[in-house]
C-alpha cells in the first residue's frame, strides 16, 4: 500500500497530536474535552486511509464493538 503526500500529512499531524494528547496526560493527569476531538479524528483518518472496517456476524450484520480488521476480510484470529 502506497500513501500520497497528502494522506502522510495527514498522519504527521496527527502524531503530533496524539504526542501533545500524551505529554499533557502525563504532565496535567488530565484530559481536554478538544483532546477527545482529535483522537476521534485521528481514528477516522485511519479508518478512512488504512481501510479498517468492522467485522461482520453471520447474518451480515456489522459488529461495531469487536476489533475491527482490513477491508475484504472477514475476522482477525485470537492472539
Amino acid at each position: 500500500m502506497e500513501l500520497t503526500h497528502e494522506q502522510r500529512l495527514e498522519f504527521l499531524k496527527s502524531y503530533n497530536d496524539l504526542r501533545n494528547i500524551l505529554q499533557t496526560l502525563w504532565e496535567c493527569q488530565d484530559l481536554w474535552m478538544s483532546d477527545l476531538r482529535k483522537l476521534e479524528d485521528l481514528q477516522s483518518t485511519m479508518h478512512r486511509i488504512l481501510k479498517f472496517v468492522p467485522q461482520t456476524d453471520d447474518d451480515g450484520r456489522s459488529m461495531h464493538y469487536s476489533d475491527w480488521v482490513l477491508a475484504g476480510e472477514k475476522e482477525i484470529e485470537d492472539a
